[in-house]
């Protein structure tokens, strides 16, 4: 497999947008709506954008909201397709239409053969679903303190993180103590966006009134709200990540009846040893019902 760099997307205000679109991904945004909300012309921010991201805003706002959508039909079983799509705007026509021209399948043969889609996946290692141990048995619910990181935002192919981490680390070890946590934020499934497409966060936290936030602006922040989150305690090697979060996906939360709400998931990184062993909470954040 061809390694390819990651693009660091490290423009403040391209990363605003790409917040912003996250946070209305259920809404009929516009590329004015991101415009104003950045306080930018429409035309100088799509410039911006294009040139930091390598893709069109409009096309970004499209592709997320449809990969979404897809997600979704994998992992709320219980909606029905025109229910998903409705949320996203689209009437039950448009959105087969839609995402199929994107996604090269139907709605409804994706939720159908979704499990097959993950275990095709380079990222399955051969490793099917039926072979991990039950979620349930490795799963706490737990509620996680509010906490501040440093970031980059990457987009790139998951393939590089060990990589882009070794990198990240060294860079911010300034601002490293012996109560740092690292923190990854996957935000893209590689079973539904283009391998080499994906966004994800490298994080490390920070007191959030160090003094190097205020000497260094550049330095971009996140402000997590903790809350309610099922907590997968993973121990064991990288080639079983992405299964074990595939199997959350498609089996644990339909036959748990829990869902998720529209804060990230996080890899919470505990332990890394060099022969590559690691353990991780995997956090899903839950709706409190």
């Amino acid at each position: 497999m061809e390694d390819r760099e990651s693009t660091t997307i490290r423009s403040a205000v391209i990363n605003k947008a790409i917040n912003y679109i996250f946070d209305h991904m259920e809404e009929d945004i516009t590329v004015d709506d991101v415009a104003r909300h950045c306080a930018y012309s429409k035309y100088h921010l799509t410039r911006m954008f294009k040139e930091g991201t390598d893709e069109a805003l409009y096309q970004f706002i499209k592709r997320v909201r449809l990969e979404r959508s897809a997600w979704r039909l994998k992992v709320e079983k219980e909606k029905s397709i025109t229910e998903i799509g409705e949320e996203y705007g689209y009437s039950s026509s448009n959105f087969a239409t839609a995402f199929k021209k994107h996604l090269d399948i139907s709605p409804a043969d994706f939720r159908r053969i979704s499990e097959q889609i993950v275990e095709e996946s380079s990222f399955s290692n051969s490793i099917s679903l039926d072979e991990l141990e039950d979620a349930g048995k490795l799963i706490t619910v737990e509620y996680l303190e509010p906490f501040t990181v440093i970031y980059e935002r990457k987009k790139g192919n998951y393939h590089n993180l060990p990589k882009e981490w070794c990198t990240f680390i060294e860079k911010y070890s300034y601002l490293a103590t012996k109560d740092t946590r690292y923190i990854e934020c996957t935000i893209d499934d590689p079973s539904i966006t283009d391998e080499d497409n994906c966004m994800f966060e490298l994080c490390q936290t920070i007191d959030p009134e160090h003094p190097a936030l205020k000497e260094n602006p550049a330095l971009l922040t996140h402000s997590f709200d903790g809350g309610k989150y099922a907590v997968y305690h993973f121990k064991g090697f990288p080639q079983f990540l992405f299964m074990v979060y595939q199997e959350i996906f498609c089996r644990w939360l339909s036959k748990t009846k829990n869902q998720l709400d529209e804060r990230p998931i996080l890899d919470i990184y505990r332990m890394v040893r060099e022969d590559g062993y690691m353990e991780i909470d995997i956090c899903f954040p839950l709706k409190t019902i």
